[in-house]
């Protein structure tokens, strides 16, 4: 079962542990928390026996997220969610290969990654707590 929402939170909290001691891999984390927010969205927030979507976190699942028949109904809740792309413009799921010392996980990046995905987790909490 694909459960979006919890996947995000986790992967979250694991980022925000590992952001100043492994920076590079809290940047991969919140990128994959980034990517569970919109596909939980997608699917209003239940769990999926199938994936919502075969797509990583970019362009194509920012695309796809927007014009979702489930977040039409919540045009807001794109609105939310898309003021938080730029942190996660140039982050790619497979920079999970690159050496930690590259620019792409230097400081003003990650802590980028960081506001950006504290952003859409907070989006999905509030959902859940039916405020939003």
């Amino acid at each position: 079962m694909n459960d979006y929402a919890d996947a995000a939170e986790r992967h979250y909290l694991s980022a925000v542990c590992l952001l100043q001691t492994h920076p590079a891999t809290a940047s991969h984390c919140f990128g994959i928390a980034a990517e569970c927010v919109l596909k939980a969205l997608m699917c209003d927030l239940q769990p999926q026996a199938d994936k919502v979507s075969a797509k990583h976190l970019g362009p194509q699942l920012w695309t796809e997220f927007a014009n979702h028949q489930t977040v039409q109904t919540h045009p807001s809740r794109v609105a939310w969610a898309q003021q938080h792309q730029a942190g996660f413009q140039n982050w790619d799921v497979n920079e999970r290969y690159r050496h930690h010392g590259d620019a792409r996980f230097g400081p003003s990046v990650v802590q980028g990654q960081a506001r950006s995905a504290q952003g859409l987790v907070g989006l999905l909490q509030l959902i859940q707590k039916g405020l939003a």
